[in-house]
């Protein structure tokens, strides 16, 4: 007797598109896909990441130049919902986000994606802007620019977007701004990574926004191991050359070592004396000696904490396959 053998076909899992809408300013453009690029490639394999941005916004001519080559206007992306899309932040220049001449776009987006995309994941300001749009929040003022690297609890160690994370996690900030943790508790928020007595308050959080998973993240988990250094740097020469339109930037916390911090300190005493050129001075800045000592102690957990959102991503993509 023939027994024949009826084997059902394999489903073969697609590659995973994550869209990413690039938002950050000349300065930082490119720096900023490349973070999350090798982010996303780090934490999860078969992904496509296709870029977008807001094509009426001013340019140099170089970024203009890497935008017609690889980026795609937000019109295409209404047509094509991703499986997963991430929207920068940008440097913030009005105090109120909704006179920033981006903020219809953003907007618009935001409430596309609730309703298109099953989970967003939000860096910084487009997470400010997001519990504003949504929940009428209004981010504040800081004192003091958050700058550095600093330690995060973990809530709910079962929370999905948790699997595999330390108690302590350590996310970097940088920002003028912030919203309160205990402002999201009360409009329905989910608290990731919350505030371990560091004083930058809450780093990731999360809701369900209309059809759609949405992460916020007021910390830079995306961050490379130089990332706060070039902004620091950045900082430095604004108030250098602005001739006293900025304040000296203070240090990054919890990033640099003892011999770094000393040598960014001496520089700083120089730098405010007020008795030398500031080009001088910006020429002499110890960014590469500096740059040598910087030690990467976030990568690990962002690494989890993003392979744990396209794991969600995927699980979603299933589910309406």
């Amino acid at each position: 007797m023939v027994v024949e053998l009826i084997t059902r076909p394999r489903r073969i899992q697609r590659p995973l598109t994550v869209a990413l809408v690039n938002n950050m300013p000349d300065g930082a453009f490119t720096d900023t896909e490349d973070q999350f690029h090798r982010l996303v490639f780090g934490a999860g394999p078969d992904v496509n990441l296709e870029l977008y941005t807001f094509t009426g916004t001013p340019r140099c001519e170089n970024v203009a130049a890497i935008i017609d080559a690889r980026y795609r206007g937000l019109g295409e992306l209404w047509h094509r919902p991703p499986d997963a899309l991430i929207v920068t932040g940008t440097e913030p220049k009005q105090a109120d986000m909704r006179h920033e001449p981006y903020w219809p776009h953003l907007a618009r987006l935001l409430e596309w994606a609730a309703e298109f995309v099953p989970t967003v994941l939000l860096s910084c300001l487009s997470s400010h802007a997001s519990v504003l749009l949504f929940d009428g929040i209004e981010r504040r003022r800081r004192q003091i620019k958050s700058s550095g690297v600093f330690p995060g609890r973990i809530l709910d160690p079962d929370d999905p977007l948790a699997i595999g994370l330390p108690e302590h996690l350590m996310v970097p900030h940088s920002r003028l701004n912030e919203v309160p943790q205990s402002a999201l508790v009360e409009a329905g928020y989910r608290v990731v990574v919350g505030d371990a007595g560091a004083g930058v308050d809450w780093s990731v959080a999360a809701r369900e926004r209309g059809r759609s998973l949405f992460v916020l993240c007021q910390g830079h988990p995306e961050y490379d191991t130089l990332s706060l250094l070039r902004e620091y740097r950045r900082d430095v020469r604004r108030y250098l050359l602005s001739k006293g339109g900025y304040g000296y930037p203070h240090l990054p916390d919890g990033y640099l070592s003892a011999a770094a911090t000393s040598q960014l300190e001496d520089f700083a005493v120089l730098a405010t004396a007020g008795r030398h050129d500031p080009k001088h001075l910006w020429s002499v800045f110890p960014y590469r000696q500096v740059a040598d000592t910087v030690q990467n102690t976030w990568r690990p957990g962002s690494m989890t904490l993003y392979a744990n959102w396209l794991s969600l991503a995927r699980a979603a993509s299933a589910a309406v396959a």
